[in-house]
């Protein structure tokens, strides 16, 4: 209910505006009034100030003035006390010499030099001599002392009360001139003085121009001047003037010009007022025009943000073509909108939100040339009248069937390239605004990164299946069984198995790669079938090298021994190709004990490989379980572990680099690879020692060991080259704190790039969130990460798009097929995944021309292999850089 005696009727536009003129004409009258009072107010002030400085001028000018004639007078007295004659009469045993006084400092003084007074004054003050105007007098007590110096020797000066008359006086001590005569033990003093009324205040009168310029007695009524201090800092006399007031005198001729600005300024206020009055119907018309913009683009944004939120919500794509084209509509007021894919040069239509009848409708791309160039260059074609635009001419046809009068199209660009056109048509003339026009380029936007992000979700589907499931057995790879994994550790014991089949080989060489996947198939299918039991339950996994992972839930049981050896004894029986062609196969089984042989699924995995080694050296029913006897394999890593220890300590390590190249041939970098010189068993390879090595904690030593080397290449003998140098780093190097920290001392003590740094990880370290954090903050150093054998263990897109990469590697495993087949689909989608998500990709192990031929054919320019150049000495690789300059 709303309060009494208030209209709750908001005020119309016009009132509003009416209101805020007459609010802004009373302020611009205020605002006059205001700069009338200031203007007058800082004129006044000035002028004030400048009165006030003026008369601090004059006084210091008086200051100054009288410190000059002090100082003449000091030099005056200097002259006559300081000489050899005044010394010798005024010291005289009997007293001062009257007659050679009176000759020397009678008279002359006052007729030569103008002093009114001069006197001698014994040591303790008393007049010995007096002259007045040049004539004798009897001396007279002073009435007080004349003022001291420090040394005695140096002339003073001061101002001295001598009955009625005020005197500037100096004084100095009588000493003699030359080193003849020995000064007195206390000297008399010799006192000059002038009568301030008179020569000094003529001349003061003279330099400062004051013509009233007086002595006074008392301080004058009208207040200031300058005052007369005695020797005890008494009050004497005051100089008392007329100060001059240049501030008042410029506030009288600027009195004109000040009335004439303020007549000025009203006039500029009356023009003003009559302007705004003008200006107000236009305010009105343009409030009016901002409400329908506000309304337009608030229209535009929720348009925007529905057509977001369905691309986030993953809708199909049908759907979101609909709302694009309905929402286009809409926002436009356009008579129809449609969708026109450009497939090989033709131009389709795919969506019409009002005439359906032309879906599917073509225009040939050959007489569109212009008009599609026009579009790539000009991604918004604007038509008042379209029938008259040039650049669509080739489409007069299609214009007049459809009776279109304005029309804007907007290219719609994927990677770069335009893919198709969104068509907006009015029936009628019209003109399209900038906002209507930005606006929908803004939905063609939504609309490309919908399409690219259909095509990336199928790409990831795709790579998802190939990854988590492998395409020959129809097995779940390990990777897939990871949650599966952990809730078997959650539940308590369980048997790990790893069956390994015999025989794949040899169909795979005499009947064919084909013959042999349909075995392991028909294998898997049987395995899976006899594992769905009550009496044998459990689930597989595709392992490499024709193994396939059991997991069995539970302790191990006899009737599980029981069921498991009925299996072998099946498997071995069979023949696995049918009437085809009869082939058999032999199958080992090991297995391992959660958790009485080891804590974890890798040691879990390690012990069951060391149980189905034993099983494959029986005769028959091979099946073996891990013993404590089958740690033969701990002893040599307890003796590898010991001797990379003292390889540490005697540096019998040392690097190779494998040179990595552009696809036109060109050397880019290397990745860094470890060798130890053995000093029994010569030069090996990481696979002979790196499982060692990790087991005992000296990766880390050794990882930090291969990083300072490389970091020393690049700052030393690739220092001015442009070559990039890749490392590989372990999880246990990931999981140290301090990683991040010395790695960027160490390239800033060396002042290399971050970026000519790469760090290669395995996938299966992305799984962690704490590995995942190291690597972001790596990331953030600028040190780029790449995904070493990228797609073969525990690669997840999701951790692609957790961690940003900047590079995959391609493992040789998936140009495998290249040997034998010209094509490789897991590598194909492997690489439009990697330009999909804008990674860089290195492909490893290219060792045959065909395989280089299908990278480059596939836009994959970093390969590294046997066929362009094989793991180098560092010297060597030195070389070969300076021969590729």
């Amino acid at each position: 209910m709303e309060p009494q005696g208030r209209d709750p009727t908001p005020p119309s536009p016009v009132n509003a505006t009416a209101s805020d003129f007459g609010r802004l004409r009373r302020g611009l009258a205020l605002l006059l009034g205001l700069a009338v009072i200031v203007i007058v107010g800082i004129l006044l002030l000035a002028a004030g100030e400048q009165n006030r400085q003026q008369a601090r001028h004059t006084e210091q000018q008086i200051a100054i003035q009288l410190s000059q004639i002090h100082a003449r007078l000091a030099g005056v007295v200097m002259d006559y006390a300081v000489w050899d004659l005044s010394h010798l009469a005024i010291h005289r045993p009997g007293g001062p010499d009257g007659d050679w006084l009176h000759v020397e400092m009678g008279a002359n003084l006052n007729d030569n030099l103008g002093i009114d007074l001069a006197m001698i004054l014994a040591p303790d003050g008393e007049v010995v001599w007096e002259v007045v105007e040049g004539k004798p007098r009897s001396p007279r007590d002073l009435p007080e002392p004349l003022p001291s110096v420090t040394p005695e020797t140096a002339p003073a000066t001061g101002f001295l009360r001598l009955g009625q008359e005020v005197l500037m006086v100096a004084s100095a001590p009588v000493l003699p001139e030359s080193e003849r005569h020995s000064a007195a033990a206390a000297p008399h003093r010799l006192v000059f003085a002038y009568r301030v009324n008179q020569g000094p205040l003529a001349q003061l009168r003279a330099t400062t121009g004051l013509r009233d310029l007086r002595l006074l007695d008392a301080p004058s009524p009208e207040g200031g001047g300058l005052v007369l201090h005695g020797p005890r800092g008494r009050p004497l006399a005051w100089l008392a003037w007329t100060p001059a007031a240049p501030g008042t005198q410029m506030v009288r001729s600027s009195l004109p010009w000040l009335l004439m600005t303020l007549l000025g300024l009203g006039i500029l206020g009356a023009g003003l007022f009559r302007h705004l009055g003008r200006q107000a119907e236009a305010s009105l018309a343009t409030v009016v025009e901002l409400r329908h913009t506000h309304a337009r683009l608030a229209d535009q944004q929720r348009a925007w943000h529905s057509l977001r939120d369905m691309q986030l919500e993953e809708v199909d794509e049908e759907r979101f073509i609909e709302a694009l084209l309905a929402h286009s509509a809409d926002l436009l007021d356009a008579d129809n909108v449609s969708l026109w894919i450009l497939e090989e040069g033709q131009l389709i239509c795919e969506a019409s939100l009002t005439q359906p009848g032309l879906v599917g409708e073509v225009l040939a791309g050959c007489q569109l040339t212009d008009y599609l160039e026009q579009l790539r260059y000009h991604p918004a074609l604007i038509s008042n009248d379209a029938r008259m635009d040039p650049r669509r001419a080739k489409l007069e046809a299609y214009i007049g069937r459809q009776d279109v009068i304005s029309r804007l199209d907007i290219g719609i660009f994927l990677a770069g390239e335009l893919r198709g056109v969104l068509s907006c048509e009015a029936h009628r003339p019209r003109s399209w605004r900038d906002d209507e026009i930005n606006t929908i380029m803004g939905l063609t936007g939504l609309l490309a990164q919908f399409a690219e992000s259909l095509r990336r979700r199928e790409a990831e589907r795709t790579l998802d299946r190939q990854l988590n499931h492998d395409s020959v057995s129809g097995l779940p790879t390990l990777h897939c069984l990871e949650e599966e994994i952990s809730a078997l550790f959650a539940q308590g014991a369980f048997q790990v198995g790893i069956l390994h089949l015999k025989g794949l080989t040899q169909i795979n060489d005499t009947l064919g790669t084909a013959m042999g996947d349909a075995a392991f198939y028909a294998a898997g299918r049987l395995l899976t079938r006899r594992l769905a039991q009550p009496t044998l339950t459990g689930r597989l996994a595709r392992l490499p090298a024709n193994r396939i992972l059991l997991l069995l839930p539970g302790a191990d049981t006899p009737q599980r021994q029981q069921g498991l050896m009925a299996l072998l004894e099946e498997l071995d029986s069979r023949e696995w190709l049918g009437g085809r062609q009869p082939a058999s196969l032999r199958f080992s089984l090991g297995l391992a004990n959660y958790p009485e042989d080891a804590g974890d699924i890798h040691r879990l995995l390690q012990r069951a490989e060391l149980a189905l080694d034993k099983a494959r050296e029986a005769p028959v029913h091979r099946l073996a379980r891990y013993e404590a006897s089958m740690g033969e394999w701990q002893a040599r890593v307890s003796r590898i572990e010991r001797e990379l220890r003292e390889a540490l300590v005697r540096r019998e390590f040392c690097l190779y680099l494998q040179p990595q190249f552009d696809g036109a041939g060109r050397l880019h970098g290397a990745e860094v690879l470890l060798r130890w010189t053995h000093p029994e068993r010569g030069l090996l390879s990481p696979g002979a020692f790196i499982a060692e090595a990790e087991h005992s904690g000296l990766i880390r030593p050794i990882g930090e060991w291969i990083l300072n080397e490389a970091l020393d290449l690049l700052a030393g003998p690739l220092r001015d080259s442009d070559m990039v140098v890749a490392v590989n780093v372990s999880v246990q190097q990931l999981r140290d704190n301090a990683f991040t920290e010395r790695l960027a001392k160490a390239l800033a003590t060396r002042s290399v790039p971050a970026g000519r740094l790469v760090l290669e990880v395995v996938e299966s370290m992305l799984v962690t969130s704490e590995i995942r954090r190291r690597l972001e903050s790596l990331q953030r150093l600028g040190v780029p990460i790449s995904l070493d054998d990228f797609g073969t263990g525990y690669s997840s897109l999701r951790y692609l798009q957790q961690l940003r990469v900047q590079e995959i590697k391609l493992d040789r495993a998936f140009l495998e097929p290249l040997k034998h087949h010209d094509d490789a689909p897991l590598a194909r989608s492997i690489i439009a995944m990697a330009q999909a998500l804008e990674l860089r990709l290195v492909a490893e192990g290219v060792e045959t021309q065909a395989q280089a031929d299908f990278l480059r054919r596939h836009g994959v320019t970093l390969m590294q292999g046997y066929l362009l150049a094989r793991p180098e000495p560092v010297e060597a690789f030195l070389a070969r850089v300076r021969d590729h300059r």
